[in-house]
């Protein structure tokens, strides 16, 4: 199993708290999660749009693709897999529930 190191600056603050652990394999991802938020779930949305622009960052500083090209890719695949979990329960994004 790859594992991540946890950055220096992490270390060195006093009130780090870890959130999100998620693991691929098998085709499948695994999640945990701390729910440091409580009921400020925008919060949960920054951290995501956080996740994606240090994505697309480090495609852009590889050379591989644009920041902006990579976070309309990484909408897209949000957004079907959005559109698939909530298929399963709710049938479409737009209904009305």
């Amino acid at each position: 199993m790859k594992t991540l190191n946890v950055p220096n600056e992490v270390l060195e603050m006093e009130d780090a708290d870890e959130i999100v652990r998620v693991w691929i394999g098998e085709g499948d991802s695994v999640v945990t999660l701390h729910d440091l938020f409580g009921d400020d779930l925008g919060a949960w949305g920054m951290v995501i749009a956080d996740i994606a622009v240090h994505i697309a960052r480090m495609r852009s500083l590889n050379g591989a693709i644009s920041e902006i090209e990579t976070l309309k890719a990484i909408e897209q695949g949000y957004r079907g897999r959005l559109a698939e979990f909530h298929q399963l329960e709710h049938r479409s994004l737009s209904a009305n529930n």
